[in-house]
């Protein structure tokens, strides 16, 4: 690991700054929250009923947001960013000695928010997270992510076997030669903010089992996002050596070309993947949207 940033182990106190562990943070004030409800410190009188309850853990639940969205400002976090940067270089050039050939790496920028791992577990605290690097202290894209949406772009077709090399029985036959790293934060404009808090406002309770329009009660539910012209780097790399083999000999060609991977078809070499292809998908994905709410518009990228 090329980087520090942080210590995992912090805070054991309620300072909230660049330099603390924002996962500890949030679970040492949401263990501290639930300990003041319960004990009626937090409840000015008012008995605890699940209905007080909740909104007691929504408010102090938003207010570690807010505090969170405080504390990532651009101009705060620049260390940050520089170190997570610096980390991706050192992968990407291991990854060049080992024979691998730089496919992609760019910095995209998100044309709206991003709403990614709302589920992640480090984040349970919040009920409604986001994928959250520890190490790193910063939200990310996972590589996993990432490669799913190459895999479901449509322009992806002809590289679905090189990233994910199956047979018939769809079990692995070998290690695809396409390697995706987690994606980061690396461009945040001054004056601008890292997180910002959006809501999901559920009018129904599933758990009830019925609907009543007339009884519906909203319960807003604030979430983390990465705001609107944050920039996230993305590498992608390739090991070309089984594939220039393949090219020229199975495929009876002398110049591989930017061919990435190709599986044998006879002697045809027609729809096998190349990085052109690849890069396509990726700006596919990209204008599609990654992570949740996609239908809405969240995780849209500029790919020009």
């Amino acid at each position: 690991m090329a980087f520090m940033a942080v210590n995992p182990t912090q805070p054991t106190h309620d300072i909230m700054n660049q330099s603390t562990n924002a996962i500890s943070y949030i679970r040492l004030k949401y263990v501290k929250s639930i300990n003041e409800i319960i004990t009626g410190g937090a409840l000015s009188g008012r008995s605890i009923n699940n209905s007080n309850y909740r909104e007691l853990i929504n408010e102090r639940v938003k207010a570690i947001m807010k505090r969170l969205v405080g504390t990532y400002s651009c101009n705060s976090i620049s260390n940050l960013v520089r170190d997570v940067n610096a980390h991706m270089d050192q992968v990407r050039d291991a990854l060049i000695g080992l024979g691998y050939e730089k496919i992609i790496d760019s910095t995209f920028i998100l044309t709206s928010r991003l709403a990614i791992g709302l589920s992640n577990p480090y984040m349970e605290a919040l009920e409604l997270g986001i994928a959250w690097d520890p190490i790193a202290n910063l939200p990310y894209i996972p590589s996993t992510s990432l490669r799913g949406a190459l895999e479901s772009s449509p322009s992806a077709a002809p590289c679905l076997t090189a990233l994910s090399p199956v047979n018939a029985r769809k079990s692995p036959v070998e290690a695809s030669p396409v390697v995706v790293l987690d994606s980061y934060p690396t461009y945040c404009p001054s004056g601008r903010g890292l997180l910002s808090i959006d809501i999901i406002n559920p009018h129904y309770r599933e758990v009830e089992g019925a609907i009543s329009e007339t009884d519906v009660s909203p319960t807003p539910l604030p979430f983390l996002t990465v705001s609107k012209g944050i920039g996230f780097r993305v590498v992608i790399m390739a090991n070309r050596k089984r594939v220039k083999h393949k090219v020229m000999v199975k495929c009876k060609t002398d110049a591989p070309g930017d061919y990435i991977y190709a599986a044998q078809m006879g002697n045809e070499c027609q729809g096998m993947c190349t990085a052109q292809v690849l890069i396509e998908a990726l700006k596919g994905a990209f204008i599609k949207g990654l992570g949740a709410k996609t239908a809405l518009g969240y995780g849209r990228f500029s790919t020009k």
